[in-house]
C-alpha cells in the first residue's frame, strides 16, 4: 500500500509530465479551423438575435392588441372565406368586451 506522499507524487509526475511541441504550420492550422468554427456558430445563432425594434414591436403588440391592432397599427382582419363575416363579427364582439 502506498503512501500518501507517494500517491501525490506519482500523480504529479503523471501530470506534469513534458508538452508536446506543435509546429508553426499546425498551430496556423487550428486558428484557421477555429476562425472557421467561430464564424458557424454566429451564422447558427443569428437567428436568434432580435432587433431593439422588433422587441419594442412585440412589447406595442399586446397593448395594441387591446384595440384590435396589429403593433404597426394596421386593423387585424381575420381570415377570408366561407364564415369570414361571422368571424369579424365574432372578433368584433370580444374587443368590446375587452
Amino acid at each position: 500500500m502506498k503512501t500518501f506522499t507517494e500517491l501525490m507524487d506519482n500523480l504529479v509526475e503523471l501530470t506534469v509530465g513534458t508538452r508536446e511541441k506543435k509546429t508553426s504550420g499546425e498551430k496556423q492550422a487550428a486558428k484557421a479551423e477555429y476562425r472557421k468554427n467561430k464564424i458557424k456558430i454566429k451564422a447558427r445563432n443569428k437567428k436568434y438575435q432580435r432587433s431593439a425594434g422588433a422587441k419594442l414591436l412585440a412589447k406595442k403588440s399586446e397593448r395594441m392588441k387591446k384595440m384590435g391592432k396589429t403593433a404597426t397599427g394596421r386593423d387585424i382582419t381575420v381570415a377570408g372565406g366561407s364564415g369570414a363575416a361571422q368571424r369579424a363579427k365574432e372578433k368584433k364582439k370580444e374587443l368590446q368586451k375587452r
